[in-house]
């Protein structure tokens, strides 16, 4: 470029950004990115320790201006797909229907449509004014000197200290991220950026900048309540109009607000993207000493007025000078955290496609801060507001200005959002808090990547959704290829197998109606595999712990066999367990080989209770127990998705004593105890390394017995080793946690619990604080009854986050029609059965 050129510069206050450091014409600044904290489900001294960390690193910048930027990025669903496609490497293949690849595109559709955004913050940090020198030399090489860059770098280093201290835990942002804030920020309410610069360096130069504002053309009438925004260099352009809000009056905030989400994140729970801007100027409690103590001396004049006119004060004058009084002592004698104040100016912007719907949501968010005591105004000069979302542009109007103590700042939380789920997984639903994020749930992440136990309660009260939940996240592992087995004695689940996608490769088993000996207590117990063990030693100690459990389960199952006055002698322990040491727990042993050592016992009570197991032996639902003359081996699991269901199958309930249970009551337990243990052998039956899922409902009659509570601790002990998600769905987190499992879950989901005492469980399954108001959040899930699309949960992921979950089944209406157990009865229906 010669000397006679003219330099044409970009309508941006910027002029040059290298890396994460901006440079105006007279400023430098330091951009940041902050990463999301967690607040829903959180303790009071949790908050508290967020705060007030907030605030103490705001301290730690006093004397320096502060830009904060909130804004939105939309989920990454491509990304996404493309991840959870390459951690399916066998997903089902079923001619004719739609295959996994389509079915990720429809998820991918979905997600899109959806208004779920992930929350983004950066602060940027004013260095210092340019010195004539610096401006002079970026004049003549259009780019910031050496010099300059060795003169802040201290400056850089300190900053980037204070931004990393807790509560704020900032980094430096990189260069896509800082490409990105500025696309985002010029272009503010147009459709995200789809592809952002393929270039590796940095650096923006004055030449370069035009690529931002060159892409959008604002225009605004002189009093207009609107900016409205037209994407250019398009073929087909977009139009946006933007409001640009501004706090007003603030009154006193309480930290944390008990039953209030932050006040600064208190739009994310609106059904519309907002962003925010925030310029701050952070003062010591000695500079903002100064201007306290000036309306000090007149609140004071004021009082000495009413005192030499012998009249009483009025209350709120009195009240002003004792704040004003604890304000100045707070800012004399004060820590830093309490003592710094923040002047600044909080802007909201709100979009729409047209000017109207744009009005309208900004009406929608004024009305939703009259409930939190904060004034919104929608102020004049709408084009210089909108500016000032841009990083580098400078405060258009001194008006609004707020003064506020850096905690008050802090209690905004802008940060505040939430995230649970793994992110790799396939989708299940959005979050139902403060804002709506996608919810990926991966069945065997905890397994494999985190390497911890992969048992998963599913606990709620009557039509919470647990079926719904159950269903859901079996349909997705077995497209994905992860042979799964069900549980399921009422047997809804089993409709699961006449989906068109996985009718070829899914089984029904109907355990009422399967071959005799099909439960024999000693053959559901799966053998232990030679290939699974590393020495022989290893294998060994498996067959003698394979061994034990077939023995316990069998002693376990003749005592739910008879009669509750029968099992209550003493005697009875002692004869049954002779007779089931002396089979050596082997797997080609039956109950019919404890019946006759029982017949050939010494001790006569011992033929009593054989003449009562022969006497429930003829019991038609009893052949399963008892295999016939010709025996049968159990049923290898090899489909799949298998769902075992045992219709017609009457459990006792749990307030009646087993004194007074029917005999098919008593029948009922032990199906479902060996029906449990024989779902098992789906995880043993196969290789360690290779994923499985096996779910089990009505687990709470496991734990009564110690056959199902050794069944239990084994699932959870092993589904690390073995690779293997186990859901057990439950009434209670009572009937869970009563099994002393609680080490081994990774995750959890609790339901609808309206009993105060079951919701102080779950919040504990939950590891959330009990006796805060959480109990009441458990009680309102899935207020919409009889909609089985709205059923929400709690869940705590494999990292500990936790917060309210709504699953979605929207995108697949036919398994959403399978899952559906509510009952409607159709137009025609008389109720009468031919």
């Amino acid at each position: 470029m010669s000397k006679t050129d003219k330099v044409a510069r970009a309508a941006l206050a910027l002029r040059f950004i290298d890396d994460n450091i901006c440079f105006t014409q007279d400023e430098a600044w330091a951009w940041f990115r902050l990463p999301t904290q967690p607040w829903a489900f959180r303790s009071d001294a949790q908050r508290e320790r967020l705060l007030f960390g907030t605030g103490d690193a705001l301290s730690w910048l006093a004397g320096h201006r502060l830009h904060l930027r909130v804004t939105t990025r939309p989920y990454p669903s491509a990304e996404w797909a493309r991840r959870l496609h390459q951690l399916t490497p066998s997903p089902l293949d079923t001619p004719d229907v739609q295959s996994w690849s389509e079915h990720m595109v429809t998820m991918q559709k979905h997600l899109r449509h959806q208004t779920m955004a992930e929350k983004q913050v950066f602060l940027g940090v004013r260095l210092a004014t340019r010195t004539l020198g610096s401006r002079f030399s970026s004049l003549v090489f259009r780019q910031p000197g050496n010099i300059e860059h060795a003169r802040l770098l201290p400056l850089i280093e300190r900053i980037s200290e204070a931004v990393s201290l807790p509560g704020f835990e900032g980094r430096p942002a990189t260069a896509p991220e800082m490409e990105w804030l500025m696309r985002r920020s010029v272009g503010l309410g147009m459709p995200a950026p789809r592809d952002l610069s393929p270039l590796v360096s940095a650096i923006w130069g004055t030449d370069d900048l035009h690529s931002f504002s060159d892409r959008v053309q604002y225009d605004t009438d002189l009093l207009g309540r609107t900016v409205r925004l037209t994407s250019r260099g398009d073929s087909d352009p977009v139009e946006r109009h933007v409001a640009v809000l501004t706090v007003g009056r603030v009154e006193e905030i309480e930290a944390p607000d008990p039953g209030h989400e932050p006040w600064l994140s208190h739009t994310d729970r609106l059904p519309f993207p907002v962003e925010w801007s925030a310029h701050m100027d952070v003062l010591t409690g000695v500079d903002a000493r100064r201007s306290i103590q000036k309306k000090l001396l007149v609140v004071r004049d004021m009082q000495r007025h009413f005192n030499e006119h012998e009249l009483d004060e009025p209350l709120a004058l009195d009240r002003q000078a004792r704040h004003a009084r604890e304000v100045e002592d707070q800012m004399t004698r004060g820590v830093d955290v309490a003592a710094a104040r923040v002047h600044g100016w909080f802007r909201v912007a709100v979009t729409g496609r047209t000017e109207d719907e744009c009005l309208e949501r900004a009406r929608k968010i004024k009305t939703s801060y009259r409930s939190r005591r904060v004034t919104i105004e929608h102020p004049k000069g709408q084009y210089r507001l909108l500016r000032e979302f841009i990083p580098g542009e400078p405060v258009s109007s001194t008006a609004y200005r707020r003064r506020l103590p850096a905690l008050y700042v802090a209690a905004g939380v802008p940060t505040a959002s939430n995230r649970v789920g793994d992110r790799r997984g396939p989708y299940i639903g959005f979050t139902a808090g403060a804002s709506r994020q996608a919810v990926m749930f991966d069945t065997h992440y905890a397994t494999e990547v985190r390497e911890t136990s992969g048992l998963v309660p599913v606990v709620g009260g009557l039509g919470a959704g647990k079926s719904v939940l159950i269903g859901l996240v079996t349909y997705e592992a077995v497209r994905r290829g992860i042979p799964s087995v069900i549980l399921d004695p009422s047997g809804p689940l089993s409709r699961l197998t006449e989906l068109p996608e996985l009718r070829e490769h899914s089984e029904h088993l109907d355990l009422t109606t399967a071959a005799s000996g099909t439960l024999n207590p000693f053959e559901v117990v799966a053998p232990p595999v030679r290939q699974a063990f590393s020495d022989d030693k290893a294998f060994a100690e498996a067959e003698v712990l394979a061994a034990q459990d077939r023995k316990l389960l069998a002693m376990d199952v003749i005592r739910m066999l008879l009669p509750a006055s029968v099992d209550a002698m003493p005697s009875t322990s002692l004869v049954i367990s002779d007779a089931v040491r002396a089979t050596r727990g082997t797997a080609e042993t039956s109950l019919w080989h404890v019946v006759q050592l029982l017949e050939q016992h010494q001790d006569p009570h011992a033929r009593v209770v054989a003449n009562y197991l022969r006497d429930m032996a003829e019991l038609p639902l009893a052949r399963l127990f008892f295999p016939s003359t010709e025996q049968t081996s159990a049923r290898r699991l090899g489909a799949r998705l298998t769902v075992l269901t045992m219709p017609g199958l009457s459990l006792p309930p749990r307030s009646v004593p087993r004194d007074h249970w029917s005999t098919t009551e008593q029948l009922s337990v032990p199906l479902l105890h060996l029906a449990s243990w024989y779902a098992a052998r789906a995880v043993y039956g196969r290789t360690m390394q290779s994923r499985k899922l096996v779910a089990l409902d009505e687990t709470h009659f496991l734990g009564e017995w110690s056959a199902g509570r050794a069944l239990f601790t084994r699932l959870g002990r092993d589904s690390r080793k073995w690779n293997t998600c186990v859901l057990a769905a439950s009434q209670n987190p009572s009937d869970v946690l009563g099994m002393d499992v609680a080490n081994f879950m990774s995750a959890a989901f609790v339901g609808r619990i309206e009993d105060e005492d079951n919701a102080r469980d779950g919040l504990r399954m939950l590891r959330v604080p009990t006796g805060v108001g959480y109990e009441r959040v458990l009680a309102s899930l899935s207020q919409q009854r009889g909609d089985e699309s709205s059923r929400e949960f709690v869940m705590r992921d494999v990292d500990g986050n936790v917060d309210r979950v709504r699953i979605d089944l929207s995108a697949n209406p036919g398994l959403l029609d399978v899952l559906n157990t509510t009952a409607r009865p159709a137009a025609d229906d008389d109720g009468l059965v031919a």
